[in-house]
Parts: C-alpha cells; sequence; structure tokens
C-alpha cells in the first residue's frame, strides 16, 4: 500500500513519462511539480517505487520509466477522464447521419476517428449475432440475363451476390419479386426461413436458396468481421521507431488472430476493459495496451472497439474516444432496429 505522498508521486512520473515519451528524472519532478518534499526525498520515494515494482531505472541516479504495475496503478487512480470537446461529437456524429446505412461503412469510420484521436491504433468489429436474421432483399438488374442480389441484415450488414436471369426480367418484376420475399423472410434466421412452406416460382426459390447460402456462411463464420486504421499513427510512437520494433508492430496488427484476442477481452456491454502490456493473454500484444469497449443492442448482436497503443498511451482521452464512439454506435444500430 503506497502512501498519498508516493501515490501522488507515482501519479506524477506516470503522466509525465506518458507526455515526454523520456525517462523522468527526480531533479525534474522536483522543478515542475510542486510535490512539498525535497529533492533528496523524492530520489528515496523513487527507489521504494522501483523496489514496489512500480517503476524502472537502469541504474540508482536514471530517470524513472513505469512499468506495466505503475501504469495499472495510475489508470485505476484517473480522477477524470477526459472529455471530447461538443464540436468534435457533433461533427463525428454528422459524419456517420450523412453516410451510407452500411455497417461496413460506418465501423470503417468509426476505426479512422478513433485512430486520428488517440494518435494510435484502432480495431472495431462488426456487430454480430449468433444467428444472422434477414432485414430485406434487393434485385438490381444489370443486364437482360443477370441481376444483382443485395441481402441486407438486420445488423445492417450487406452481402451482394450476382444471380443469372433464366428469363428476361424487367426491373419493376425484380422489385416485386425482393419485395414480396422480404415481407415473407423479414425478421426470420436460416433455420425459420427453411421452415417456411410458402408457395414460390422456380426463379423465387433460386434467389431463396442463394440467400440461405449466404446466411449460413455469415453464421458459421468464426470471428466477426473488423477495420484496422492507424497503422502510422503507432509507428510514429517513440518506441516503435526503430526497424526491428516497427517490424514487429505490422506483424501484430497483421495477425490473423489480432481480432480473436480483442474479441475474447471485450467486457459485457456498457463496461470498458483497459489492458496494459503483459496483461494481455497472448503474447504478441505483450508490447502494447488495450482499451476495448463492446457496443451494439440487447439481442440486436454486439461488436467491439478498441484502441492499441504502447503502455505509454494517453490513457485518459483513450478512454474518453472508446466510450465516445461506442455509444455512437449503439445510438445508431438502435435507429436502424427502430
Amino acid at each position: 500500500m503506497l502512501t498519498e505522498r508516493k501515490t501522488e508521486l507515482l501519479r506524477t512520473l506516470v503522466g509525465e513519462y506518458i507526455d515526454s515519451a523520456t525517462p523522468v528524472a527526480s531533479e525534474s519532478v522536483t522543478i515542475k511539480h510542486s510535490l512539498g518534499v525535497s529533492p533528496a526525498t523524492v530520489r528515496n520515494d523513487m527507489a521504494d517505487l522501483e523496489e514496489q515494482g512500480y517503476i524502472t531505472r537502469p541504474h540508482h541516479s536514471a530517470g524513472a520509466v513505469p512499468s506495466d504495475r505503475g501504469y495499472r496503478f495510475y489508470v485505476e487512480r484517473l480522477s477524470k477522464v477526459e472529455e471530447l470537446s461538443p464540436e468534435f461529437q457533433y461533427t463525428l456524429r454528422y459524419q456517420f447521419t450523412k453516410a451510407e446505412r452500411d455497417i461496413e461503412v460506418w465501423t470503417r469510420l468509426a476505426a479512422t476517428a478513433l485512430a486520428q484521436l488517440v494518435n494510435n491504433a484502432a480495431l472495431v468489429t462488426y456487430p454480430k449475432k449468433p444467428q444472422s436474421r434477414l432485414m430485406r432483399i434487393n434485385l438490381v438488374q444489370v443486364q437482360d440475363s443477370l441481376a444483382f442480389l443485395i441481402l441486407v441484415l438486420q445488423e445492417v450488414k450487406l452481402r451482394k451476390q450476382l444471380i443469372p436471369l433464366s428469363e428476361p426480367l424487367s426491373s419493376d418484376d425484380l422489385q416485386m419479386i425482393a419485395n414480396r420475399l422480404s415481407d415473407s423472410m423479414n425478421g426470420l434466421s436460416r433455420e425459420e426461413i427453411l421452415a417456411q412452406t410458402v408457395e414460390i416460382s422456380p426463379f423465387e426459390r433460386t434467389v431463396t436458396d442463394m440467400v440461405l447460402d449466404i446466411m449460413e456462411s455469415e453464421d458459421s463464420a468464426q470471428y466477426r468481421d473488423h477495420c484496422i486504421e492507424g497503422l502510422r499513427h503507432l509507428l510514429n510512437q517513440p518506441e516503435f521507431s526503430n526497424g526491428q520494433k516497427a517490424r514487429e508492430i505490422v506483424e501484430v496488427l497483421e495477425d490473423k488472430e489480432l481480432p480473436k484476442a480483442v474479441i475474447a477481452e471485450s467486457p459485457e456491454r456498457g463496461h470498458m476493459k483497459i489492458i496494459i502490456g503483459e496483461e494481455n493473454r497472448v503474447g504478441f500484444l505483450h508490447p502494447l495496451s488495450m482499451v476495448v469497449c463492446q457496443y451494439g443492442l440487447p439481442g440486436g448482436g454486439a461488436g467491439s472497439i478498441s484502441a492499441l497503443g504502447p503502455t505509454r498511451m494517453a490513457y485518459s482521452r483513450t478512454i474518453a474516444g472508446v466510450r465516445f464512439i461506442s455509444s455512437l454506435m449503439t445510438d445508431l444500430l438502435a435507429q436502424v432496429h427502430g
């Protein structure tokens, strides 16, 4: 248990290191911050913090670098999370409102906005239900013998596939067929569509079979589709500036296991989780910290929003960004589902 004085010193050391990315010397702390103690006391307290594993120093007179334990102590005692400006919130909401109602577009927007806000990487997964449910079907004529099947799932996810026409059908004919099938299958899962016994034409059977195939593929997917943005921000961090470290970070973000690792850490909806350095379950994430939160609706599918950066990330701003964008994505899905 740290004394109040050592708690304040550790909070100051971590904050200073987050801002500067350089080891923090006792003299710097004494000069820049009014801790009300002598330089000798600061040096002694730093030695105690090092002994207890909150900071590391190459040698006794060197500056302090927070350890994972030090960052954990700092994060759990954040007195106030940074507030995002009303202008930023309004601008982002406007961008989403004007964007196409497609979860792929929203996911990319969310990842890009978060990466820019926190100056690190962001990974956003699409919302996924245990079973996908159909929202509507569109059929668009391409040429006399070919049409586009556009399947819209309740997760606001679009799936497109070309479908051959055995006989020419007008745009109006295709729209009528699409409307009839949409009305009969709206809100149904693949199993519920299979259980239907309605009379349909041979072409409607072809369309239905394609719909079933697409939904089967969605339901059997092992993990959610996702979007990653912000690699350039991450590589600009001092921790990853040399060639070897940069290659390792690129490998992390390109690793096919990364989305699974993020999903595995996602807390229950409405909660946020911060994983620091070696607290990550998988070794390739040990150089990074991750702030992750779920978004979505009860029974309406859930996705995750996460920011990834060095353990020296600006935790207050990152928490605020993940929390806001998670709330925004939840609001957008609520509008779609009425």
